[in-house]
This record gives structure tokens, sequence and C-alpha cells, in this order.
């Protein structure tokens, strides 16, 4: 019996960490299209710039604007998915 509640407890926490991320990813994703746009709120349009410096930082800029917040929204589905496929079922 310990050994379920462990699961289910390590599955809990990798599933919160999972949303964590999701939510990361699509607030960055969302502060891509709004400065693609430009006529976003300035705190999301700000946003947008953070996310050009982390992908400059992180050497991913060969994609074009719009190429970045596409993959970001993919990789924000697969992050919601996978938490949703390790929650714990009661």
């Amino acid at each position: 019996m310990n050994a379920r509640r462990l699961w289910v407890v390590l599955g809990w926490v990798l599933s919160l960490a999972l949303f964590g991320v999701t939510l990361v990813l699509a607030l960055l994703a969302l502060g891509t299209f709004a400065s693609l746009a430009g006529t976003g709120p300035l705190w999301l349009r700000s946003i947008g710039s953070l996310e050009s410096t982390l992908s400059g930082a992180l050497n991913v800029t060969g994609l074009g604007s719009i190429q970045q917040a596409m993959t970001l929204m993919l990789l924000t589905s697969v992050c919601a998915g996978l938490a949703a496929y390790l929650k714990p079922r009661a």
C-alpha cells in the first residue's frame, strides 16, 4: 500500500510541475503572438520581447517569429497533454 501512495504522490508532483511549465509556455506563446501583431497590450508585448531574448540565449534564433510562436504553441499542447495523462486517477 505504501508503494501505491508513493506513486500517487509522485504523479501529482509531476502533473503539477508540468502544469506550471504549461502555463509559462502558454504565456510566452501569447507574448510572441502579441509582439508579432504589435497591437497587443504593452505587458503582453513585453513578454514577447522576453521570449525573443530567451530564444537568443538558447541559440534558436534561426526560426522566424511565426515558427517560434507555433513551436511554443505545440510545446504547450504537449505539456498540457502530459500533465493530464500523468494525473493520478481515483
